[in-house]
Order: C-alpha cells, then sequence, then structure tokens
C-alpha cells in the first residue's frame, strides 16, 4: 500500500528498529518494524503500559521471532513522525556514565537514489517513544485476540 505523504516526504520507510537500554529494567525496549511480502510488521520486546510486565515476540520451532502485523494506519502514522522528527545522530554512551540511557534507533528509508540508512539518538524521543510502545501494544493486544 501507498502512503499519500511519501511524496511529500520523499522517501518512504523500509525499516525501523530502536534499541533502549535502562539501568531500571522495565525502561528497556528493542522493537523492529519493516515490511514482508508488503505486510508491515514488528517483533520484539517492550514493557506493558502499566511497567509491571514485559511482552515478548513468541519464536517458531526455528527460533525465529514471530511478528505482530501492523495495520497500515500504523505503519504511515510511525512514518509520518520520523519523517518530521529531526532527531539528533547517535552517539554511544561514554562508559564512565553508568546512568545513562542507550537509545539507538536505525531507520532505512527508500528515495529516489536508493536506500537511506540513519542511525538516531533516541534519548530525547519522547512522542516517538510515545507513539511507538502505543503501536506496539496495539498490535500485541490484536495477534492475541486472533489467538484466542
Amino acid at each position: 500500500m501507498e502512503n499519500p505523504d511519501t511524496y511529500r516526504a520523499g522517501k518512504d520507510l523500509v525499516e525501523f528498529e530502536w534499541r533502549q537500554n535502562h539501568r531500571n529494567f522495565y525502561s528497556c525496549f528493542s522493537l523492529k518494524f519493516y515490511r514482508e511480502k508488503d505486510m508491515p510488521l514488528l517483533t520484539g520486546r517492550f514493557p506493558d503500559q502499566s511497567g509491571d510486565e514485559m511482552r515478548e515476540s513468541e519464536t517458531d520451532a526455528f527460533s525465529n521471532p514471530i511478528p505482530w502485523q501492523l495495520t497500515w494506519v500504523q505503519w504511515f502514522e510511525l512514518q509520518n513522525m520520523l519523517a518530521e522528527s529531526d532527531l539528533p545522530a547517535y552517539r554511544k554512551p561514554s562508559p564512565n556514565v553508568q546512568d545513562e540511557t542507550d537509545s539507538e534507533i536505525r531507520v532505512i528509508w527508500r528515495t529516489d537514489d536508493g536506500n537511506e540508512i540513519q542511525k538516531l539518538s533516541g534519548s530525547h524521543a519522547e512522542a516517538l517513544e510515545t507513539l511507538v510502545l502505543s503501536i506496539a501494544e496495539e498490535a500485541y493486544a490484536t495477534s492475541n485476540l486472533e489467538t484466542e
């Protein structure tokens, strides 16, 4: 499916991966949004909205993660927020600072010139984090309803 805002942004989201490590276990997450056979999918682990429990992709018999399916509305909402955000480049935290959050975002865009890869910092991306975790929670809940 094609996003009508793609032409405005000049790029189309191919893959989005966000790994965030923190001293507090329940502030950590690792999520990968991608398209396979032109379907938007998600795998990873993240805290539930209460922060009491971790949600994690199940694995198949070969230890491959079983993805949660996203809606195109969720995918385009993520794509548009990423295209409009102005996040700084990623830098690895200093090993001397024990409590600094390591928050690395990797985005692959398809442009007219080919694929463009960005490595960005998610340390001060609260609105994006809220969106990403709410999409993950919705996809997780939907997948559980389908399996029941």
